[in-house]
């Protein structure tokens, strides 16, 4: 027969499982919590870094496109022959614009087999270097094909994610797909950006978020061990728990407002608008600033800027934005890039803020992006250079003998 537990052994047993189930809930909450910061802060400083890649690594591999020729790299595709005087030409060139920029590596790579491709012309440093890829060496891109497909199929621009790779840690790559005289895509350009602080930042983010929930799990068990003794030790932890649940809201508070300030410092006004000129989501906070404006998300971008502005240049930009937005010029190469910003009648735009009458001289560049699927936008770049405008007069009037006037 068995022995049948008295009321203090029932009573402990219920008692016990009480605390483990309290405290296995309390770990998947805090886990949980944690999983969410976490993932949180990647996609923030991830969508940031890529951003920044897509502002710098654009202009770059737009001018490295600009100095080659595609039918001869296509011939040097063919025959790999290191002796082409074409080919130190180039790569001279190529060095010459990587070391004007901020970029990692610049190079050129054209398909071989499969996921193989071949680098050709290496502008990242010179041939004794140690990074430095030699004519027809060949590499298994696999890992990373796609955004290379992508430019090349597109036959335009593209901006990959930020990958990690064990060599070489965190990157994000800019490509621009290599045409021929016929429009073939005949390879691709690369330019990589190194994320320096990326994996830094996230250890250290991973390492406190991981001190923060070890200190809960151990508070939350003690605690609970004495709040089966008496509600008034039981009231007393919980109002321990409680300070420690809200001094950590606030250093989570402090995180998403340093991301949000790392975004913002971004002295440039990006955003995107659709082919009905609608701005975005995605805007950098100093466009509000450069236009004088708040929020300008759904708004037409026009509808902002008309009332600070002359009518017939209102006139001119949409008659461009319409430009950009056919298809049939853009991504089939009627005109090159290079013609498209020649036609852009609002380069630099004359601005009086509707609400302050502030007069700025401001910097518009428009780039039509692809995002597939049939969505077409167009990324707006739009810099206050009045400052700049100003000094250069007050250098023009020191060079022509006069006295400097003040800003």
């Amino acid at each position: 027969m068995r022995d049948v537990p008295v009321d203090g052994e029932t009573k402990e047993k219920k008692a016990w499982s009480l605390k483990s189930r309290f405290t296995l809930f309390f770990i998947l909450f805090i886990v949980a919590v944690f999983s969410v910061v976490v993932i949180t802060s990647v996609q923030q400083l991830v969508g940031i870094t890529e951003i920044i890649a897509d502002k710098l690594g654009i202009p770059i591999v737009r001018d490295t496109a600009a100095v080659i020729d595609g039918d001869a790299f296509e011939a040097l595709c063919i025959s790999l022959d290191p002796e082409d005087p074409w080919y130190e030409r180039i790569r001279l060139a190529m060095l010459a614009v990587k070391e004007k920029s901020e970029c990692l590596y610049l190079y050129t790579m054209a398909p071989a087999e499969g996921a193989v491709f071949r680098y050709i012309v290496d502008g990242s440093g010179p041939p004794d270097a140690e990074y430095f890829s030699p004519l027809g060496a060949e590499e298994d891109i696999s890992g990373y094909i796609k955004p290379i497909l992508q430019a090349m199929d597109a036959k335009t621009e593209y901006v990959s994610r930020v990958d990690h790779d064990s060599q070489w840690g965190f990157t994000v790559s800019t490509y621009r797909a290599v045409l021929n005289s016929s429009g073939k895509a005949v390879g691709v350009i690369g330019c990589d950006f190194k994320v320096v602080d990326i994996s830094g930042q996230l250890l250290a983010r991973m390492i406190r978020q991981l001190i923060i929930s070890t200190v809960f799990i151990i508070a939350g068990f003690i605690a609970y061990l004495y709040l089966v003794n008496g509600v008034s030790r039981q009231n007393r932890r919980l109002q321990e728990l409680k300070d420690a649940a809200e001094a950590a809201s606030v250093e989570l508070k402090d995180e998403r407002d340093t991301i949000a300030a790392m975004k913002d410092a971004l002295k440039v006004g990006l955003f995107f608008m659709d082919k009905d000129f609608i701005i975005q989501d995605q805007h950098s906070k100093f466009l509000e600033t450069v236009l004088g404006i708040k929020d300008p998300r759904g708004k037409k971008f026009t509808d902002i800027i008309s009332p600070g502005v002359k009518q017939s240049e209102i006139t001119s930009m949409i008659e461009y934005f319409v430009l950009l937005f056919n298809r049939s010029v853009v991504f089939d190469r009627k005109l090159t890039e290079k013609m498209l910003e020649n036609l852009n009648p609002v380069q630099e735009l004359v601005y009086i803020s509707p609400e302050t009458k502030e007069e700025k001289i401001l910097r518009c560049n428009f780039v039509p992006v692809d995002r597939g699927q049939g969505r077409l936008f167009v990324l707006g770049n739009i810099q206050d250079v009045t400052d700049e405008k100003k000094l250069q007069k007050r250098l023009a009037e020191l060079d022509s003998g006069g006295k400097m006037l003040p800003v």
